[in-house]
């Protein structure tokens, strides 16, 4: 049994949001230049309610825009908008309007700007629908969407890796082309790490236990490219096992659960940027581990989130406490029925 209110994520994992980062634009539309323009402020007010979670508002801006937008028949900023639509609605849940609107940006897409379902905005898009799909329930659709993307593009990512060995010489290993190569490099990785990602989300979440071999394999895969791209040291992976970690809790999958929030439990606290991370890390690994039977740990691990959250926000730090004593008595309330048992 989970104790879900236990439950921690340090980022509501829409679409692999780790990824995103390094991606000029998660959809490929390249971002429309506008530095003089009037529709530029109506997108970036746009961003600013979305940020703040006013949806309505951002909707009301966007549909402003796509109506100058239209009037001027300039189409790459008409396609930009109608995408930035889609996902205001996204954000806020309402499917059918994101599904409307993602569909018109499809369509758009391949009608005018010439673009086929390998490229990195349809899988994009691809990603998205199929989230939709499995929360309306859809399950098969949803599941043939994530499968369509994680094949499209690792063949999109062999193609890119034998045209960089050929370019590079075939036996040139960089043990930094991140550094090297910069984007050029890593975006069909990320898309590639993000499309395994969400499937492997997809198979924890809405599939049962037999496929949870497969969803292991899929994160495995995706730690590798973590690595690869950002190291093991990083927001960016730490944030991907925390968040795949809090899936496994939620479905009670505690042993695996163990397995990927040990990898970060100690470099988390080498990473600036996730120092505000630290105390729901701490407690997520600790549910994890009260559940597999190793509950002196567990406890005494829910005791250093309290620590650290000392230096947090107080909803934070009364998080820590009260998940601490949750922990406490639950560990006490085992050990009177054991008793009893044996």
């Amino acid at each position: 049994f989970c104790r879900r209110r236990w439950w921690y994520a340090s980022s509501a994992p829409l679409l692999g949001l780790s990824w995103i980062v390094t991606l000029k634009d998660v959809l490929g539309i390249k971002p429309v230049r506008l530095d003089k323009d009037p529709l530029k402020e109506k997108v970036k007010q746009s961003w600013l309610h979305r940020k703040y979670g006013r949806y309505t508002e951002a909707v009301q801006i966007l549909e402003i825009a796509l109506e100058e937008a239209l009037e001027r028949k300039e189409e790459l900023p008409i396609t930009r908008i109608y995408d930035e639509l889609a996902n205001t609605y996204y954000e806020m849940g309402n499917h059918d309007e994101a599904i409307k609107h993602f569909q018109i940006v499809v369509n758009r897409l391949i009608r005018l700007h010439g673009k086929r379902d390998n490229d990195p905005e349809f899988i994009g898009i691809s990603l998205k629908l199929a989230d939709i799909f499995a929360q309306k329930g859809q399950l098969d659709d949803a599941e043939t969407g994530f499968s369509h993307c994680v094949r499209k593009q690792m063949q999109v990512v062999d193609e890119h890796m034998k045209s960089y060995s050929v370019a590079h010489g075939a036996l040139v290993e960089d043990a930094h082309k991140v550094d090297t190569m910069g984007e050029v490099y890593t975006d069909p990785l990320a898309l590639f790490g993000m499309s395994l990602e969400r499937y492997a989300h997809f198979l924890v979440t809405y599939r049962d236990e037999t496929r949870l071999r497969e969803a292991e394999e899929y994160m495995d895969e995706v730690m590798k490219i973590c690595y690869q791209i950002y190291g093991a040291t990083s927001y960016h992976t730490i944030n991907l096992l925390n968040n795949f970690g809090a899936a496994l809790i939620l479905r009670n999958r505690f042993e695996l659960a163990v397995k990927y929030l040990s990898i970060g439990i100690e470099r988390i606290l080498f990473v600036n940027e996730c120092a505000s991370m630290i105390p729901g890390y701490y407690c997520n690994y600790a549910e994890a581990l009260f559940h597999v039977g190793r509950k002196k740990e567990a406890l005494e691990w829910a005791r250093k989130a309290v620590m650290v959250s000392k230096s947090e926000e107080p909803r934070v730090q009364e998080y820590a406490k009260k998940y601490l004593r949750d922990l406490e008595k639950d560990a006490k309330e085992k050990q009177t029925r054991s008793w009893w048992f044996f």
